[in-house]
């Protein structure tokens, strides 16, 4: 019997795709814990029609996330922060990074915020950014003295 797995199901499949096991399997196991459905012709129409609006949505994301990049690229920005003789009262954080992007309208997840070590002097700074597995821009991290 052919069906289509709804869900990943160990040993068989990952969600989507299409395989031939038993009745029994089917109808005992993958039917009644609702993993798999009967692999009909409305079923398999629906099937690539979902999977056709899944890879449009991805490269819709990917180019979003690739004119995030580009617009970020070298961009700078700027956190004040207080001191005394180019030092720090403690240290810039990731999550200084993130607010002070998310402040300019970019929002971005702590994660995706790559520092080379807590900031704790007056100065500038490099910082990457992975906004992708294979999408990554650098920022200019000012840090200066608030008044």
């Amino acid at each position: 019997m052919q069906i289509i797995l709804l869900q990943d199901v160990e040993n068989l499949g990952k969600k989507g795709e299409v395989k031939n096991v038993s009745d029994g399997y089917a109808r005992n196991f993958l039917f009644a814990k609702k993993m798999a459905q009967s692999a009909t012709k409305d079923a398999l129409n629906q099937l690539e029609l979902n999977n056709k609006k899944e890879k449009e949505a991805e490269l819709e994301s990917l180019e979003k996330t690739k004119k995030l990049a580009i617009e970020l690229n070298d961009k700078l920005i700027e956190i004040k922060a207080r001191s005394k003789d180019g030092k720090l009262f403690g240290s810039i954080l990731v999550k200084d990074v993130v607010k002070a992007l998310s402040d300019i309208g970019v929002n971005v997840s702590e994660k995706a915020v790559i520092m080379p070590a807590h900031i704790k002097e007056i100065g500038e700074y490099e910082i990457r950014i992975v906004l992708d597995q294979n999408i990554e821009t650098k920022i200019k991290l000012k840090i200066s003295e608030e008044a």
